[in-house]
């Protein structure tokens, strides 16, 4: 079969393209009435909702982990100096 198909040769009459056109034209339709209805349920969806606060309630637990490993850091660099012998000054 030829690559070049002559789809000239494929007549069809007026009462064909109509139907063709009506049933496209419902299919697009539907189509466009399921994603509409679809696109409703989400925005109505407690998902969303959800799915931010748990972002929001890891974010602030992030925050507070970070927070304590950098006050133990600090309390272990403070632990460090004072474990640090100091020089005796009675010796010459």
């Amino acid at each position: 079969m030829s690559k070049h198909t002559n789809f000239r040769h494929h007549k069809m009459g007026g009462h064909d393209a109509e139907g063709l056109k009506n049933f496209w034209e419902k299919v697009i339709q539907e189509q466009t009435k399921q994603r509409e209805g679809e696109e409703s349920r989400l925005s109505k969806s407690a998902l969303n909702k959800l799915r931010h606060e748990w972002t929001l309630r890891l974010e602030g637990r992030a925050r507070q982990v970070q927070a304590h490993a950098k006050t133990q850091k600090e309390q272990m660099t403070l632990l460090s100096i004072e474990t640090l012998p100091s020089p005796d000054k009675t010796v010459a």
